[in-house]
């Protein structure tokens, strides 16, 4: 079927293509025209197939109906799993969903904000910020934009965020590490160390050990390149390894380390040490649950995630969230 055009459009509104097209752009006022035959134009296209209805249909509304999800890695499992979630509650609702990656890049996130809010028009951003603090976002001309804060947290700064209990997770399953026997434990980190996930994710494993009196050790904690993930945990447990030959359990503060670390220990140097070797993940993903290797995870509620965002940020928009919400969501350990 052939989709109207501007000129169909003319013809069965009995206005002139100019008159149309100055509605469409948001000057009849400038022009004159009267508000009887906008809102008439305005009303045409929002019911007619022609292209440009969702902006006719903007221009009444002052929406866009596109939200903005900015993560810094949409190929993890687990951001990809909370985007699909915030689609289903933005679909229904009758918005979009526009997604982004940082590659937790700081300059990059600038530039997707940026781009969302100045060329794409997004009604709202839902963002898991690589920034280390508040600088960018506490800026005044920020100051009316919707936006929800999802996974990280930035220091000091008064906003609207749906997090889970990083630090209660990872004092939870160092925990059950050291009451299934491990008394020695690697922390396998990750960059941006500064990011307060990884933060919180850190103080619990310090804090889980000191709470069972076993020593810490920072020469167990080891940090991982995010950008070079498979290289940094293959020479990262090699010199555990050979620094602490007593070595009986490793905590990757991540699912990509996690898998990056079941594929070193299968490799023939580690083989003879695989089977001492106690695992644990931060994030419970399905390769966990179809591997020989016994993962102990820490599973986060994705799905509540991308729920509860979503449906603060459509709060938001609409008018009905005046004071900031900050929504922190409880971890639970899978034993395997």
């Amino acid at each position: 079927m052939k989709r109207l055009q501007l000129e169909d459009l003319s013809k069965q509104l009995g206005y002139s293509k100019t008159l149309i097209s100055m509605v469409l752009n948001g000057k009849g006022n400038q022009y004159g025209i009267s508000k009887k035959t906008q809102s008439a134009v305005l009303d045409a296209v929002s019911q007619l197939d022609y292209t440009p209805n969702k902006f006719a249909k903007a221009l009444r509304t002052g929406k866009s109906y596109f939200v903005g999800l900015i993560v810094a890695d949409i190929s993890n499992p687990f951001y990809s799993t909370i985007a699909k979630n915030i689609e289903h509650v933005l679909f229904d609702r009758g918005y979009n969903l526009m997604v982004c990656s940082t590659e937790e890049n700081e300059e990059k996130e600038k530039r997707l904000v940026e781009m969302m809010l100045n060329q794409q028009g997004v009604d709202g951003v839902i963002v898991a910020t690589t920034f280390k603090d508040s600088s960018f976002y506490d800026q005044p001309r920020f100051a009316k934009t919707p936006l929800v804060f999802i996974d990280r947290l930035l220091p000091l700064f008064n906003t609207n965020y749906v997090v889970i209990d990083n630090y209660g997770g990872s004092l939870e399953v160092v925990t059950y590490l050291i009451k299934k026997g491990s008394k020695k434990i690697a922390c396998l980190s990750i960059t941006p160390s500064y990011l307060s996930t990884i933060e919180d994710r850190v103080n619990g494993y310090k804090d889980a050990l000191l709470k069972n009196k076993l020593k810490q050790d920072d020469s167990l904690i080891k940090l991982i390149r995010f950008e070079n993930i498979n290289e940094d945990v293959d020479n990262a447990l090699k010199e555990l390894l050979t620094s602490h030959p007593d070595l009986d359990a490793v905590y990757a503060l991540n699912n990509h380390i996690a898998t990056a670390l079941l594929k070193t220990i299968r490799k023939k140097e580690f083989e003879k040490h695989s089977d001492r070797l106690r695992i644990a993940s931060f994030d419970d993903i399905e390769l966990f649950n179809i591997i020989d290797k016994k993962v102990v995870s820490v599973s986060q509620p994705i799905e509540e995630i991308g729920k509860n965002a979503s449906l603060l940020m459509l709060d938001i928009i609409d008018g009905k969230q005046l004071n900031k919400s900050n929504v922190v969501l409880a971890t639970k350990v899978i034993e395997r």
